[in-house]
Formats: C-alpha cells, sequence, structure tokens
C-alpha cells in the first residue's frame, strides 16, 4: 500500500520570493539600461537619478523579502515545537515496537512533500517490521534524496528491493553503500 497523503496547499502557489527576485533584476537592469541611454543622449531625463532610484528599489524590494521570509521563519516555530513532541512520542512507540501507531505519527511528520529526515528514517524502520518493502522504499528513496550519503539507509533500500525481487536495484543500492 502506498502513502497517501492530502496536499496542503490545494492549488499550486509559488513563492513570493521568485516573484521578488525577478522584479530585483528587472528593475536593476532596466535602470541600469535607461541611465545609459540618457547618458549617451538618447532620452531626456539624468542618468544619475535614474541609476539612484533603480538602486533605492532595488534595495527596498531586498529588504522587503528579508522581512517576509522571516515573518515566515517565525510563524513556523510553534511547528517545529509541535513537531519535536510528536517525533519523541513517535519514537517511543517504535522503541515499544507498536509500529503502526509509530509510523501514522511518522507519515504525519513527514508531511505530503516527505521532508522530514527523521521520520523518514524511522518510518522506513516501521515499514521494514511491518514487512512493508513498498513503502519502505518509497521512505528510503524520499529520505535519500535529503541526504544521499547514508549508507544505512542504502542498505535499508537494498533489503527493500530483495524482498520485491528487485535484484538490478539492490545491487545497485548496496553498490552505493559499499562507496560511502
Amino acid at each position: 500500500m502506498i502513502p497517501q497523503f492530502p496536499d496542503e496547499d490545494a492549488g499550486i502557489k509559488f513563492p513570493a520570493q521568485k516573484y521578488v527576485s525577478v522584479a530585483v533584476v528587472i528593475i536593476f537592469v532596466g535602470g541600469v539600461i535607461l541611465s545609459l541611454l540618457a547618458g549617451l543622449g538618447y532620452i531626456p531625463i539624468d542618468p544619475v537619478m535614474t541609476l539612484g532610484l533603480s538602486i533605492m528599489l532595488v534595495v527596498m524590494l531586498i529588504c522587503c523579502s528579508a522581512t517576509m521570509m522571516i515573518a515566515s521563519y517565525s510563524q513556523r516555530i510553534p511547528e517545529y515545537s509541535e513537531m519535536e513532541i510528536g517525533y519523541d512520542e513517535a519514537k517511543s512507540r517504535y522503541e515499544n515496537e507498536e509500529y503502526e501507531a509509530a509510523l501514522e505519527i511518522f507519515k504525519a511528520l513527514a508531511g505530503p512533500r516527505l521532508n522530514h529526515k527523521r521520520a523518514l528514517y524511522y518510518g522506513a524502520l516501521c515499514y521494514e517490521a511491518l514487512s512493508d518493502w513498498e513503502n519502505m522504499k518509497i521512505f528510503c528513496k524520499a529520505y535519500l534524496e535529503i541526504k544521499p550519503k547514508d549508507g544505512e539507509v542504502w542498505e535499508m533500500l537494498n533489503r527493500a528491493h530483495k524482498r520485491l525481487f528487485e535484484y538490478g536495484e539492490a545491487e545497485e543500492a548496496l553498490d552505493r553503500a559499499g562507496k560511502i
């Protein structure tokens, strides 16, 4: 059974920082070009003022972007402490061999993007204990996208591939583990 996670973001959202970065580049390049054209006499404006205004706008946009990023991180601080509490509970359940209960918490911590490294690792171990090799493979691969130089997880992926009779992939995973 492949884990299905509801996507928290119903629509496609592009980060505001991407738009701000594009705007900064356009304003700066445009300001330099306008100043150059004004300096050569093609446009009747003051080149120093044009360059100065474009630099001022760029600095303001960068400051606004940095402020938005700091606000975004500071809003997530309570989430991180809640995640740590959940992680501790899931790990204690894992240590008590309550694999299914621990796995539910680890899946919630990993989230729809599978980006919580420790939850992915212990989730893969839970799937291994439950003999769910397909999901173990999914969690191992997601973990290895975050931390590709972890020989132990490559060996776990090797075991999952072997259990699924995927010997070519198993050998490749074992080779990767051996190189680390």
